[in-house]
């Protein structure tokens, strides 16, 4: 009896044993794409920090210079920054300058230029936050 229930038990491991060696090559496949995005992502994250702190040194010595700033710029966070929230309002800026150099805005009066015209999550989400914000100013 013993002897019968280890050859079932053996003949059922080795039909196991492709679907199990199968799944192990995709979990395999699934690890290394996994890898490979979060690459792009880490690149991504660095790429967007580094055009974060171009953008603020850029703004920071055109407001040193007093340099006279675009009409879309002065509308909405005015020429200088406030004696108060400084440094929420240069992220802000910051944050409005990263936006329209990722999308291409060029529109001269309007900070932001036109609203996403379809649902592009990231564009759409990072366009209503920026929106809400600048109110405040």
């Amino acid at each position: 009896m013993s002897r019968t229930l280890a050859e079932r038990n053996d003949q059922r491991a080795r039909q196991l044993a492709g679907p199990a060696q199968t799944a192990q090559t995709a979990l395999a496949q699934d690890d290394s794409l996994r890898q490979a995005k979060a690459s792009l992502i880490e690149q991504g994250d660095k790429a967007e920090r580094k055009l974060n702190w171009l953008l603020r040194g850029r703004l920071a010595d055109a407001i040193r210079d007093r340099a006279l700033l675009p009409m879309w710029f002065v509308t909405v966070l005015g020429p200088v920054p406030p004696a108060h929230k400084t440094q929420e309002w240069m992220d802000l800026a910051t944050q409005v300058l990263a936006y329209r150099v990722t999308y291409g805005i060029t529109d001269q009066a309007v900070a932001l230029g036109p609203a996403p015209d379809e649902y592009v999550p990231r564009r759409t989400e990072w366009y209503g936050e920026l929106t809400k914000d600048l109110r405040r100013w």
